[in-house]
């Protein structure tokens, strides 16, 4: 080769690289994730990069400040690509334009069909989907099977079982208890009552509160008397009450499992995970009990929405989400990460019936239908009806028709609000699908 032949072959190559430098893409991804997630995720992701040629840079989120953080980027147009948030709070972003609609995605229901069809509840409004599940909180129960086998009782699977055996535990200075006792979070245990009768947040066309159907004050009735008939334990401190056996039977998450496998070895083997305790309607046991976790959106100002899909593609596929809670378990002693991917729920380093449980909970389990109205709003009136109701002898179903009434009051408030920004996003989506 001749030198102006090599001169110019070195001109080439410098431009190809050049080239290719500048056109390598990047996308920005804002977690809700601890720091030690974080690193974990990182290191996962260099497989996306080596075979998408898309370079992930991430930003922490702090949970405790995650809404204020993505409001106030889609208030100031800050870019940012793919973003975590909470399951309810996703469509929030969304009808206000702040992320897109990725129902849009030619792929859209392929990658839906990884999860359960109920965790769009939260994350759907008017057939737009604001945002993809990534991460679960399943709630289901304990039973400490040492002591309910001395005292001759089977595992239990309903709530009437439980309030047989009720006043046989309670003679023993023994008694059960719900997740999450009469505190803010109330909410989530009135839900799980309400759904198991047929009961929902809002009516069929979401314009009406549900809380003042028959489904819905039947599931409240039940959820009150067994704190005002039958002496359920109102307040406890789960690991304790569960580890001394105070409380043998309990509704925790899917977390708790592993904390007594790390910090409770003296019970191991003396204890089942179990489906939540459930309503039999027309000879089917429902359990069906709340379901929280973290979304994945895609900003409205994201200038690379194909890349950052592919993205979230990646992260929530079964081998993804597979590894991802494989890591967390090994490395971070006493974290679980609980796929929102059906099937990674079934490869989790746990022991083999927990998975299974887990997985059996997760198909029997259902996000909250979002509405207009704000979820801490709406959650409140739940949270007060059950603690009139509970501690302070109100009948739960005029408690549940005052609970109903507020919330219409502010149904009918935010469907002023909203209107010109539902408008707006129907008319956007028509456009895209025509």
């Amino acid at each position: 080769m001749t030198r102006s032949a090599k001169v110019l072959f070195s001109i080439w190559l410098l431009f190809l690289l050049s080239v290719t430098v500048f056109s390598a893409k990047k996308i920005d991804v804002w977690l809700v994730q601890s720091n030690e997630e974080m690193k974990i995720i990182r290191d996962l992701t260099s497989d996306f990069t080596k075979k998408t040629g898309i370079e992930v840079i991430y930003t922490y989120v702090n949970s405790a400040d995650s809404e204020t953080v993505f409001l106030m980027a889609a208030a100031s147009n800050t870019p940012y690509d793919v973003g975590s948030v909470g399951l309810l709070f996703a469509p929030e972003l969304g009808l206000r334009g702040g992320v897109r609609d990725l129902g849009s995605f030619a792929d859209f229901n392929k990658v839906a069909a990884r999860f359960h069809p109920k965790y769009f509840n939260s994350l759907q409004y008017l057939n737009l989907t604001f945002g993809i599940p990534y991460r679960s909180y399943i709630y289901l129960g304990y039973q400490r099977t040492d002591i309910l086998n001395e005292m001759g009782i089977d595992p239990l699977r309903t709530w009437e079982e439980l309030k047989k055996v009720l006043p046989r535990l309670q003679a023993k200075k023994k008694n059960a208890a719900l997740t999450f006792g009469l505190g803010e979070a109330v909410y989530a245990d009135v839900n799980m009552f309400m759904w198991q009768h047929g009961g929902e947040d809002y009516n069929s066309d979401l314009t009406q509160s549900g809380y003042d159907s028959f489904e819905a004050i039947a599931g409240f009735k039940e959820f009150v008397e067994l704190y005002t008939k039958h002496g359920l334990a109102k307040e406890v401190v789960a690991f304790q009450a569960f580890f001394h056996g105070d409380i043998p039977i309990l509704l925790q998450s899917g977390h708790f499992c592993s904390t007594l496998e790390l910090s409770a070895p003296q019970i191991a083997g003396h204890w089942q995970m179990t489906p939540a305790l459930g309503t039999m309607k027309s000879g089917k046991l429902k359990f069906d009990t709340f379901i929280g976790g973290l979304a994945l959106t895609i900003s409205k100002d994201s200038k690379d929405p194909a890349s950052a899909w592919e993205y979230i593609k990646w992260i929530t596929s079964n081998q993804t989400q597979a590894e991802i809670s494989k890591r967390f378990l090994e490395q971070i002693k006493g974290t679980v990460f609980i796929p929102a991917n059906l099937d990674a729920i079934s490869q989790m380093s746990l022991k083999e019936e927990n998975t299974k449980t887990l997985k059996l909970q997760a198909e029997g389990s259902r996000s909250s239908t979002y509405g207009l109205v704000a979820p801490r709003l709406r959650r409140r009136y739940l949270q007060f009806a059950a603690q009139e109701a509970v501690l302070m002898g109100k009948d739960p179903e005029e408690a549940m028709r005052k609970a109903a009434l507020e919330h219409n009051e502010e149904i009918n408030k935010k469907n002023k609000e909203y209107k010109r920004f539902i408008e707006k996003l129907l008319a956007e989506a028509k456009k895209k699908h025509n």
